[in-house]
């Protein structure tokens, strides 16, 4: 059992590892407002590490109390190892709102490659699927241009798939570029990707070897059946023809006579 106590901030170490990407300091400032305002309502929880303390979870609680020159602060002290520390840490940053996808995935990745644990039991510790855990760990794979977009939450996870699956890099960048200023959706990432790699296989069969030039952004002529023949036609070069409820009838039983 833990045991709370006033703990001098000094002899409080931050976590180790990769935690969190970044911290807002937004947010550090309004929690340190409220400290101030009304106390530490809750404690943190650290561990005795040699002569000195680390911080298992409560670290936006510790920078607070820092930032307004706190000398001590409330903490729960509990001996624990270093895979139950690991444990617990993810599992209350994963329960986060505002936790990022990249974020999550570093959660994993440090159970899986510091504490020896199987993506299966990953998955059962945290209560997600193995599929879950799987794709979270890919994200760590992809371009760091990727990676930063998901973080910064520019594109969705999916659409960061659909354009890793490109290959080359230029490309991967290239798409990127447009997903982020018009917020592609991951069916029109797909399409995207698609006509790309269609347009290597063509280069590819016809012996070229520069660079293509397709555009996400290029006009492509769209196409109708023709009321008359069925045959197909491009939208705009039709013929409009105004013509009274009688006379349509009379020339749409010439065109049925006709056929």
């Amino acid at each position: 059992m833990g045991k709370e106590r006033q703990v001098g901030i000094g002899l409080i170490d931050e976590p180790a590892g990769i935690i969190r990407m970044e911290i807002d300091p937004e947010e550090i400032e309004k929690l340190s407002q409220s400290i101030r305002a009304i106390g530490q309502l809750q404690a943190i929880l650290v561990r005795p590490v040699g002569d000195r303390f680390e911080i298992v979870f409560g670290h936006r609680r510790f920078l607070a109390c820092q930032k307004i020159g706190l000398a001590k602060i409330r903490a729960m002290v509990k001996d624990l190892d270093d895979v139950t520390t690991a444990l617990m840490r993810a599992t209350e940053n994963v329960e986060r709102k505002d936790i990022s996808p990249l974020e999550e995935a570093a959660v994993y990745q440090d159970l899986y490659e510091n504490h020896g644990m199987t993506v299966d039991q990953i998955a059962e510790r945290m209560g997600k699927s193995g599929g879950v855990i799987k794709r979270r760990l890919d994200l760590l794979r992809m371009p760091p241009c990727l990676q930063k977009a998901v973080h910064k939450k520019e594109i969705g996870y999916s659409v960061a798939e659909e354009l890793w699956s490109l290959g080359e890099l230029a490309d991967i960048e290239y798409f990127l570029g447009f997903a982020v200023d018009h917020g592609a959706t991951k069916e029109v990432v797909r399409q995207w990707v698609k006509d790309k790699k269609d347009e290597r296989r063509r280069a590819k069969s016809a012996g070229g070897g520069g660079r293509l030039e397709f555009s996400p952004m290029q006009e492509r002529p769209s196409y109708t059946a023709c009321d008359t023949c069925l045959n197909p036609m491009e939208i705009g070069s039709e013929t409009i023809l105004r013509v009274c409820p009688v006379c349509a009838k009379v020339i749409e039983s010439a065109l049925k006579e006709q056929s």
